[in-house]
């Protein structure tokens, strides 16, 4: 370069410099926001729009648009958004921390975009914590249908939880929990109990798997959710035949549902005291080793689940009349756990079996290991299913009893 004349030099230097100055005012994100001018979306409720007995306000003739005659299933759409403190003030106790606003039409989208003439704010869906679904909305028009632009938008996140409601969706976002806590975040931080609460169906209910399972037109289960007057609770689950809502399962059939798939890190196991009537005794479990297997023997269609535990004595309501620390004692308080994780998995496939839902998933486990099988009778699958048996044992080692006789 030194040997180029001075004219040419200052052209090439002048290029580089428009170049970098360029390259700095393109920098950046394109929809780049200050965090205060962000409507933070915590959770979302689906509704229908002319549910009976709903709480809409008087005033819900604005929360809508005009759709341009378009003859489509309305919903109820609202959103619970992260009320950020004001700079002149402090937080009011017993302020809510967030507000709701909804709107009703055919189209989420457009619902989405309709709420802006309520929003000082840009809506922003990327600290999204879960979904809620009322059990009529995804009567009128499936969860496929429902949940299609949730899982279609770049902005939602995947680790979102959806759950479905009996009743109305849009109080539960305006629940305030007792914590203080936003309530989009308490209810997820209720969902990760699962660790140690098997009857919660939270283990496989974010918004990545549910999409998978709706795309591999695969029977799901998700958590059911109910408001009660000052009582916020997970119970049970809500089944679907592919995207169609059928039933509920109570809170046992869930537990049993995830000891089948080995979805469950730590459970407890309580069984009545045989020589104590009205008495019990609990197992705590550490350790699992669940398999489950298809068998083809012809036509006949099987599978086997074989379930061995490891854990604690945790509990024994008539420790005084029992040497607990005995082997005698020991071998029988095994058999009487094993007994009872055989029932509450056989309560819990029967259940679905009788609802026609295959939620274990024993469909994708005979694709995977016997596909010949598979690929033979998988048209009539939904005939073939309330009738597969499931063969279980249970093997039980209490490794502790601890520090108490």
């Amino acid at each position: 370069m030194a040997s180029l004349p001075v004219w040419r030099r200052a052209r090439l230097v002048g290029g580089y410099l428009l170049l970098v100055a360029l390259s700095l005012a393109l920098a950046g994100c394109w929809d780049q926001a200050e965090i205060q001018d962000r409507g933070f979306v915590l959770a979302v409720a689906v509704d229908v729009a002319d549910v009976p007995g709903s709480q809409a306000k008087p005033d819900a003739r604005l929360e809508s648009y005009n759709e341009g005659g378009k003859n489509l299933p309305r919903y109820r759409l609202s959103l619970q958004i992260l009320r950020l403190g004001g700079s002149t003030g402090g937080e009011k106790i017993g302020e809510s921390k967030t507000f709701v606003i909804s709107d009703t039409g055919g189209s989420m989208f457009e619902m989405v975009r309709d709420m802006l003439g309520q929003s000082s704010k840009t809506i922003w869906f990327e600290n999204l914590q879960f979904i809620v679904i009322s059990e009529a909305a995804v009567r009128r028009g499936g969860l496929d249908r429902v949940m299609d632009f949730w899982r279609r938008d770049a902005e939602m996140r995947w680790r979102a939880k959806v759950f479905i409601t009996s009743g109305e969706a849009r109080p539960i976002l305006e629940y305030m929990p007792p914590s203080g806590e936003p309530g989009g975040i308490f209810l997820n931080h209720v969902a990760r109990r699962q660790i140690k609460a098997p009857q919660l169906a939270t283990a496989i209910n974010d918004l990545l798997s549910v999409m998978q399972l709706l795309d591999a037109k695969s029977d799901l289960f998700l958590p059911r959710v109910e408001l009660e007057g000052k009582t916020l609770k997970l119970e049970g689950a809500g089944l679907f035949k592919r995207d169609q809502f059928v039933g509920y399962s109570d809170e046992y059939a869930v537990k049993g549902a995830r000891i089948i798939r080995g979805a469950e890190k730590s459970a407890l196991i309580s069984a009545a005291c045989p020589v104590h009537p009205g008495n019990f005794l609990v197992f705590e479990l550490f350790r699992h080793d669940t398999r489950l297997r298809p068998h083809v023997d012809g036509d006949n269609i099987y599978f086997t689940l074989d379930i061995a535990m490891r854990g604690n004595l945790g509990e024994v309501s008539c420790q005084a009349e029992h040497k607990t620390q005995s082997s005698e004692y020991l071998r029988a308080a095994q058999v009487l756990f094993a007994e009872e994780v055989k029932h509450n998995v056989l309560y819990a496939f029967q259940a679905q079996q009788k609802m026609g839902v295959d939620g274990v998933g024993l469909a994708r486990y005979l694709k995977a290991y016997e596909p010949v099988a598979w690929a033979r009778i998988k048209d009539r699958w939904d005939e073939i299913y309330p009738t597969v048996p499931l063969i279980v044992s249970v093997n039980v080692a209490i490794v502790n009893v601890g520090e108490h006789q």
